[in-house]
């Protein structure tokens, strides 16, 4: 057997598939080989730096397979298992992990998200999956390669924020943003019993796709008057939650705008600016201080009992992400997939990526 295999890497700012050592899997480490990945913009921000790597790196954070190889001290997976892993893989034993919240793992905001980032990931024929105890889990043989794989950050990261709101059964849930995250926020926030589901995003376009996958009305912010169309949706009380997905520091107040008194505002967004850059509120949205009106901000929680939670809900037909995967890459085009992604190219929200 080879003890090369391919991955994308970044080199010089730039994603390029390059011939690697296969891994090996240490203490606690499990190796997989690889049947489907994708990208997403966060791969990008790698690649262009928005995101600090180091050059040499193998990108991807979204990945599916079957065991290959068991590390000392590992058990309960047998080679040739079919396996997935959350795009955060966290310790699952230090103070935030214990504490519910690991996606901080170690102390770091984005301390449970090191995949492609800080170590080598998952866009290869081969990956190793670290505190394989606490991240791996197996596919239900009910569910696909391609379903499991939405699952891994598109699922996981965008089910966090109507989890964590508690929004009540039969509320309405707003959600800015209509990329992966935010699309999989509607999905899920349909699951877990909202009653009315309203979707927000800049431009017309996609309204069939946000329709598909749960929402009620979807709405664009050029040819709605958003905040009045979710007072009239609502008979004037406004959501119970809102979901900003958007990544633009425009749609938070908006968000806050929309949120009746004593509702939530969850927010999924990793925005980007100056150290002492600030999020406006007027004060009218905020309900002069006494609106009861609360705000979380909120990163994936991943580890495999929830993973595996999530994967019950594809297998039993309560969320169908297959809608997501909107074209379909050879690794070996992998290039391209990145490229493609990076436009922006209106319809097309993530690859299939097939090995």
């Amino acid at each position: 057997m080879s003890q090369t295999m391919r991955a994308l890497v970044l080199r010089r700012g730039k994603a390029v598939i390059e011939s690697r050592p296969l891994p090996q899997a240490g203490p606690g480490e499990v190796v997989v080989r690889t049947t489907a990945a994708s990208l997403c913009s966060a791969d990008a921000a790698c690649v262009g730096g928005e995101f600090p790597t180091p050059d040499g790196t193998v990108l991807g954070h979204e990945a599916v397979g079957v065991v290959h190889e068991i590390g000392p001290g590992v058990s309960g997976f047998s080679a040739g298992q079919r396996v997935t892993v959350a795009s955060t893989t966290p310790c699952g034993q230090c103070a935030d992990c214990q504490r519910g919240f690991s996606g901080h793992c170690q102390g770091t905001a984005w301390g449970g998200y090191t995949f492609g980032v800080s170590r080598d990931g998952s866009l290869a024929e081969y990956f190793t999956v670290p505190f394989a105890a606490h991240n791996l889990v197996p596919i239900p043989d009910g569910v696909s390669d391609a379903d499991a794989l939405c699952v891994t950050d598109t699922i996981a990261s965008g089910s966090t924020g109507p989890e964590a709101a508690r929004f009540p059964l039969g509320g309405t849930v707003v959600v800015f943003g209509q990329g992966h995250v935010g699309l999989a926020a509607a999905m899920t926030a349909r699951a877990m019993g909202a009653g009315l589901v309203v979707t927000v995003k800049a431009r017309p376009g996609g309204e069939a796709l946000a329709k598909a996958v749960g929402a009620d009305h979807a709405l664009n912010l050029a040819e709605h008057d958003v905040e009045a169309d979710i007072r009239r949706l609502t008979a004037g009380a406004g959501a119970d939650c809102a979901i900003e997905a958007s990544g633009v520091i425009a749609s938070f107040p908006r968000a806050v705008a929309v949120t009746r008194l004593g509702g939530v505002i969850a927010v999924l967004s990793s925005y980007s600016g100056p150290d002492d850059a600030t999020l406006p509120i007027p004060l009218a949205q905020w309900g002069w201080g006494i609106g009861d009106k609360t705000i979380l901000s909120t990163f994936q929680r991943s580890g495999s009992e929830r993973l595996g939670r999530l994967l019950r809900l594809v297998e039993t037909g309560r969320l169908d992400p297959a809608p997501l995967l909107t074209r379909t890459y050879a690794f070996g085009d992998s290039e391209r997939a990145l490229a493609d992604l990076t436009t922006r190219e209106p319809g097309h929200i993530k690859p299939l990526i097939t090995f």
